[in-house]
C-alpha cells in the first residue's frame, strides 16, 4: 500500500512539472519532484555558459545548516573552484555525474570543499547536465549531507532520460528563438555541416573531430568504443569523400564559406 502512495505521489509531482513547461514554476517543481524520488539536502538549477558567473535558475536548502546561502558565495567567485563548472565548459556529454566522476583526485582534501562545499553543499553531489546550443548547460545540482549510494545514483540516472527531455522542451518553450539569434556564423555552419548526408551519430563525430578531439576523446564522450569510433570516422570520410582530418577541416573551411556567402 506504501508503494502505491508513493506511485501516486510521484505522479502528481510529474503532472505539476508538466503543468509548468515554459512557465516561471518549472525549475522549483521540478527540485521539489527530484526531491520526493531522490531526497537531498540541497539543490541548484542551473544555467552555464561558456564565461562569467553561472545563473542560478532555483535554489533549495532544506534547512538543516547553520550557514550563509550558497548561491552569493558561489556567484562571487567561487564557481570559478567547481570541477562541473570546468567539466562542463570542457564538455561534458548529457547525463548524470556523481562528483567523484568529474573531480580532481584530491578534491576533498582541498579548502574548497573543506571551507565551503561540506558546509553548504554536502558531503556528496550528483548532477544532472542538459546541453544547449550555443555553448550554454543546465544543470541541477543535488547536495546530500552523506555519500549517494548506488541505488541512488542508479534510481537518477534511469529516470534521467525524461528528465532531460523535459528540461530541453521547457527551456525550448521559454526561448524558441534564442538558437538562432545568438549562435554564431561558425556555430551555425557546424550546425548543418553534413546534415544532409551523414546519420546523427556520424554528425556528433564528424564535429568532435573538427573540434580536435581524439578517438580516444570522443569515445569518451560518446560512451562508445574506440573502434566504433573509427567505423563512423571512416564511414564519415567516405559519404564526404575526404579521406583524412585535414581534409574534413578544408571541407569545412569550404562548407563555412558557403554559409558565408548565404547569410
Amino acid at each position: 500500500m506504501n508503494l502505491l502512495f508513493e506511485a501516486a505521489a510521484h505522479h502528481h509531482g510529474l503532472a505539476r512539472v508538466i503543468d509548468q513547461l515554459g512557465r516561471p514554476g518549472f525549475w522549483h517543481q521540478l527540485i521539489v519532484l527530484l526531491d520526493q524520488l531522490l531526497p537531498c539536502d540541497t539543490a541548484l538549477a542551473l544555467l552555464v555558459e561558456r564565461e562569467g558567473a553561472p545563473v542560478v535558475l532555483e535554489e533549495f536548502d532544506r534547512g538543516f545548516r547553520n550557514a550563509p546561502a550558497a548561491a552569493p558565495l558561489y556567484l562571487g567567485g567561487l564557481y570559478l573552484l567547481d570541477p562541473f563548472i570546468q567539466a562542463m565548459r570542457d564538455g561534458l556529454a548529457d547525463g548524470v555525474y556523481r562528483m567523484e566522476e568529474v573531480a580532481p583526485d584530491e578534491f576533498r582534501k582541498s579548502d574548497y570543499f573543506n571551507n565551503y562545499f561540506r558546509a553548504l553543499v554536502g558531503e556528496d553531489e550528483l548532477q544532472l547536465i542538459l546541453n544547449l546550443d550555443a555553448g550554454k548547460v543546465l544543470a541541477i545540482s543535488l547536495g546530500a549531507n552523506q555519500r549517494y549510494d548506488t541505488a541512488a545514483i542508479g534510481q537518477l540516472t534511469l529516470l534521467a532520460p525524461w528528465l532531460l527531455a523535459l528540461m530541453r522542451q521547457h527551456w525550448h518553450q521559454q526561448h524558441p528563438q534564442q538558437v538562432t539569434e545568438h549562435s554564431t556564423p561558425v556555430e551555425r555552419a557546424l550546425e548543418h555541416f553534413g546534415s544532409d548526408t551523414l546519420s546523427a551519430r556520424e554528425l556528433e563525430t564528424a564535429r568532435l573531430v573538427l573540434r580536435g578531439n581524439s578517438s580516444k576523446a570522443i569515445a569518451k564522450r560518446l560512451d562508445i568504443s574506440q573502434e566504433t569510433v573509427k567505423v563512423h570516422r571512416r564511414n564519415l570520410y567516405s559519404k564526404l569523400g575526404v579521406s583524412s582530418q585535414s581534409e574534413l577541416f578544408s571541407l569545412f573551411l569550404q562548407h563555412l564559406g558557403q554559409h558565408d556567402h548565404q547569410e
